[in-house]
């Protein structure tokens, strides 16, 4: 009789056992295959390109992050009227999570974004230099009010950061960032 209810306690274990197995790695992210590398991640520029097409506007900044072992691409855009959209963005599917609005009434800041005489270079032709100079992955693209836009890029483990001027589209500052 001892021994039945030992091999019924082991049996109903291994179910409890490979049931939490079963579990763990159902909530293991989309975002990561089996071999623990990261799945297909859209481009920044296909990402901004699926932003703007969808809520419009000009791109202020866009920055990729990972998220509760998700990775998404945090995107502003700012509207002609001045307002700021925020938004979330599956970085492997492509599709909008989550959209954040707020009127801060930035008129003076679409002008200088869009249509500034002082301000000649896109936030596009500064990743176009960024990854001429060294090709890698933008995850962070903005611009400063100082006149350059800031530009984080991902090289295999290593990080590089730019400036690039607005006006001229010179890198004036480049950092490597080697772990």
């Amino acid at each position: 009789m001892m021994k039945r209810k030992l091999l019924i306690g082991s049996i109903a274990g291994l179910f409890v056992l490979g049931g939490a197995m079963g579990a763990g790695a159902a909530s293991k992210s989309a975002d990561i295959n089996s071999a623990g590398k990261t799945a297909n991640i859209i481009s920044t520029k296909d990402a901004e390109e699926i932003a703007i097409n969808e809520i419009g506007g000009k791109l202020k900044s866009i920055e990729l992050e990972k998220d509760d072992g998700h990775f998404i691409y945090d995107i502003e855009l700012l509207q002609e009227n001045g307002e700021d959209i925020d938004l979330d963005l599956n970085a492997v599917s492509g599709k909008i999570i989550k959209i954040d609005r707020h009127d801060d009434d930035n008129d003076d800041e679409y002008d200088r974004l869009n249509k500034s005489k002082n301000v000649t270079l896109t936030i596009d032709d500064a990743i176009s230099t960024a990854i001429k100079d060294t090709p890698g992955k933008v995850v962070e693209a903005e611009y400063d009010e100082d006149g350059y836009y800031d530009i984080e890029m991902k090289i295999g483990q290593n990080e590089v950061e730019m400036k690039i001027d607005a006006n001229s589209g010179k890198i004036i500052e480049k950092e490597n960032d080697d772990d």
